[in-house]
């Protein structure tokens, strides 16, 4: 649709299509296939950070190689939002998809890991970019953007609602864990957050009305979205439009003193008897904020379009053809004419979404153990539930294996693993919590992955 100046780096998020997610996407299921495993626990921390590191070396996480964790939910596929060389059929799109499109998908990136016990206390220290996006959009919408302008000539049709929000942050965090006795552990990790960017397209929707009379087509956008990053305003005096460009600085990257928020993990973990372990946590209660470079849009006017300039997307061969990206792309130049730009007055607030865990592992005879865990996240209208039962063996003293099974918002059952392997210097490991649609990960819906390397480092 029309959201943004065809300048700024997020022009595609902008147009309303659940491209844009896909391209922010990214942490939902932190580490959690790594909770299954005994030997890599500085990374299942993340899960509750409660949990004593395990290893007596010092543990260092170095950029990329300390644990990326991505995760796509959705009820379309990856591949529906990417097409053919980064150029989606929409027509292909809407008959794959029998509802409105729902997305839900995050992903973190590793800066800086550090993990490091001392007697009953173990010491941990984390940088990470985290992005968050989501969407929600109107089904009708595909058909529309596939069809092009020409086909709703003398129609009076309406699209909508469609939603799109992305949030864009740095993350550094310091973490805690205390054995109080035995078998009790408790742990904190308190963070504070950078916001990089943000943009919040909520409950917007346009008109399409035929004007006879005048031989016009008339779209009608009803709706206002917030971004927050390294734009600013300009002004063209001759056209009188008012647009957003980008402004994109070095410092921008690094840590700015402004648009900070925070946010903290909970957990505690402890031994039931000797064989049995119960661990419980909340993670990321917390807030980012955006008020610097902060801007309100709103859609103050109607796009009009003569009968004989209206375009087809349909037939290559006939008359008026504009392919969809290029429409879009001409729709969206248009979006300065008839929108107004505000910096806002009053500092936004995003509540993170926030995860509970659950886990109950027991101890079998030969390094061997199973359990069961449950991981929920509430982040408004998207709320995931993972029940998983998992059992997990070593063999030998350096590779360890969980083999795992999840029923995924009680609908869905998903097969997984993880793995480990750790040297004398370095540690690997995997797991993700549907091996199957990993085989083909364009096509699918729902996936978790998180990989790594830690690198050890003797103390004594």
């Amino acid at each position: 649709m029309l959201f943004c100046n065809k300048d700024l780096v997020w022009k595609k998020i902008s147009l309303l299509i659940p491209l844009g997610a896909l391209f922010l996407s990214a942490l939902s299921q932190n580490g959690a296939g790594m909770q299954f495993l005994s030997n890599v626990n500085q990374q299942a921390s993340t899960s509750n950070p409660a949990w004593q590191n395990q290893s007596d070396e010092l543990v260092i996480g170095l950029p990329i190689f300390s644990g990326i964790n991505f995760q796509w939910n959705a009820n379309f596929t990856i591949k529906n939002t990417l097409g053919n060389n980064f150029s989606p059929d929409y027509g292909e799109f809407y008959d794959a998809l029998n509802e409105d499109g729902d997305a839900f998908t995050t992903f973190s990136f590793p800066l800086f890991f550090l993990s490091l016990k001392s007697k009953n206390n173990t010491f941990s220290f984390s940088i990470s970019d985290k992005v968050i996006a989501t969407t929600t959009f109107d089904r009708e919408l595909l058909n529309f953007i596939a069809q092009g302008l020409q086909p709703y000539y003398g129609k009076n049709e309406s699209f909508g609602p469609v939603s799109l929000k992305a949030n864009y942050y740095r993350e550094i965090a310091f973490g805690y864990s205390y054995e109080i006795w035995e078998g009790l552990n408790v742990g904190v990790r308190p963070k504070i957050l950078f916001n990089k960017f943000f943009y919040n397209l909520e409950n917007a929707s346009f008109n399409v009305e035929t004007k006879s009379e005048q031989q016009q087509l008339i779209i009608h956008p009803d709706g206002n979205y917030t971004i927050s990053g390294p734009v600013e305003v300009t002004y063209d005096e001759e056209t009188e439009a008012v647009s957003l460009s980008p402004a994109l600085k070095p410092a921008d990257y690094f840590f700015r003193l402004r648009n900070m928020g925070a946010a903290i993990d909970l957990g505690i973990s402890f031994k039931v008897h000797k064989q049995t372990e119960v661990s419980i946590s909340a993670l990321d209660l917390g807030f980012s904020s955006q008020k610097y470079k902060t801007y309100n849009v709103a859609f103050s006017n109607d796009l009009h379009y003569q009968q004989e300039d209206l375009y087809q997307s349909t037939d290559t061969l006939a008359s008026n053809y504009l392919a969809p990206a290029k429409a879009l792309a001409a729709l969206n130049d248009s979006v300065p004419l008839i929108t107004t730009v505000d910096a806002t007055a009053s500092r936004n607030i995003e509540i993170l979404p926030v995860n509970f865990n659950l886990l109950v592992k027991h101890k079998l005879p030969n390094n061997v153990q199973f359990g069961v865990s449950n991981q929920f996240t509430w982040y408004k209208n998207h709320s995931t539930n993972f029940a998983t039962g998992f059992i997990s063996s070593a063999f030998g003293n350096n590779f360890e294996a969980a083999a795992a099974l999840t029923l995924y918002n009680f609908e869905k059952i998903m097969p997984g693993i993880s793995c480990c392997y750790t040297g004398q210097a370095a540690q690997f490991y995997f797991s993700t919590n549907n091996i199957v649609e990993l085989l083909k990960p364009t096509s699918a819906k729902t996936l978790n992955l998180c990989f790594g390397v830690n690198f050890l480092f003797p103390t004594d």
